[in-house]
């Protein structure tokens, strides 16, 4: 290496470890991007809230043989709807025809061994005012005709037992509404622990969804709900379903249901495993599109005029929460979890914990802040 060249060596690295010395010279030298901030306050918005949900008919009924036997009929296609005391299934009802006819003869030689006990009490009736017989005589007919009489109340039972049994060979469906198969068919064994088919009423259709802690503190501030007697209630003393916004819900295939609906029955206790509460919405079904089973989105519209709003890229996701980066009165950044929602747009964050009005936060390049960084 030439003389000349070594000198520009030693220059450059002299430079070089110029620069180090100074990008060393401690944490609090202003950073050269330029962060954007916003003053939060209260602002007006309309928001949805969204969850996922599972529909059940208001009255589900499975349908279990209540007697044994061969399934000699099936009155129905699988999927129609039923009409309340329509027969869905025959099982074989010889047996249980001989079964009544058996009680049947119990009956009438019971009641004729009655009649002849008691023909016999009333004879030692006379007897026993003549002196003729004893008491213990007239006392063991007397007992003999209450267990004849008994004997005819069993044989009576029986025969229900009977009959009712027969009846049962006579399955009918118990409620109107939409019925679901279990795959018995003619010539299967129908048993009582097995069911044969389900009938679903969707004249009104349940809408199953969770809500989690957040969201439910979020709703009770929004709309003073409190728990009493008569379950969840409104400020106005009217129950949850009228102090609430109509829901909507929304089908698999993206499309809005015509039928608006209600919340019917909010849970007042949070599951521990899940950070839940369950809520029921009930909804008008008069054309039965909705079917139980299907699954689809509870719509809450809310509107509020305390809403907290932040722009989405001021987030940093940490696992189920977001953090945001408030400014201090040193110009330096502290980062703070929040619980949010998404806006509909997509574009905002609404605040549920964690922030408050006049706190001021960075709204930009985000990822390149940490803990104690100055901005300012």
């Amino acid at each position: 290496m030439s003389k000349k060249n070594l000198i520009l060596s030693l220059a450059a690295l002299a430079i070089l470890l110029l620069q180090s010395c100074g990008n060393m010279g401690g944490g609090d030298e202003m950073p050269q991007t330029k962060f954007e901030t916003k003053m939060l306050q209260h602002e007006s918005r309309v928001y949805n809230m969204t969850f996922p949900a599972t529909l059940e008919g208001t009255s589900e009924v499975k349908i279990y043989p209540q007697v044994q036997g061969i399934v000699r009929a099936k009155n129905y296609t699988n999927g129609v709807r039923v009409r309340k005391g329509q027969t869905l299934f025959v099982i074989d009802p010889t047996e249980y025809r001989l079964g009544v006819q058996s009680a049947e003869a119990n009956l009438s030689a019971a009641k004729a061994h009655m009649e002849t006990t008691k023909l016999q009490y009333e004879s030692n009736q006379g007897l026993h005012s003549k002196k003729v017989i004893s008491d213990y005589v007239l006392k063991t007919s007397l007992n003999a005709y209450n267990a004849a009489k008994a004997a005819v109340l069993q044989a009576e039972a029986q025969l229900n037992i009977a009959r009712t049994n027969l009846a049962y060979c006579t399955v009918t469906s118990p409620i109107d509404g939409y019925i679901a198969d279990n795959g018995f068919d003619v010539g299967d064994l129908a048993t009582p622990g097995n069911w044969l088919c389900q009938v679903s009423d969707n004249d009104v259709v349940d809408a199953r969804f969770s809500i989690s802690e957040s969201q439910l503190l979020e709703i009770t501030k929004e709309y003073s709900l409190k728990v009493t007697d008569k379950g969840m209630q409104g400020s106005d003393g009217k129950l949850v379903g009228d102090a609430l916004p109509t829901l909507k819900l929304q089908l698999k295939d993206g499309s809005v249901f015509e039928h608006e609906g209600k919340v019917s029955k909010m849970d007042a206790i949070v599951q521990q495993s899940t950070g839940t509460v369950t809520c029921t919405g009930s909804f008008p079904n008069p054309d039965g599109i909705l079917r139980s089973g299907l699954t689809a989105s509870v719509v809450i519209p809310l509107s509020s005029d305390s809403v907290l709003c932040v722009p989405q890229t001021a987030a940093v996701r940490l696992q189920d929460q977001m953090m945001f980066y408030r400014v201090k009165s040193d110009g330096t950044v502290e980062g703070v979890l929040c619980n949010v929602f998404p806006s509909n747009d997509g574009r905002e964050y609404y605040i549920i914990d964690g922030l408050q009005p006049g706190d001021e936060i960075v709204t930009n390049g985000v990822r390149k802040l940490s803990n104690g960084m100055k901005i300012r």
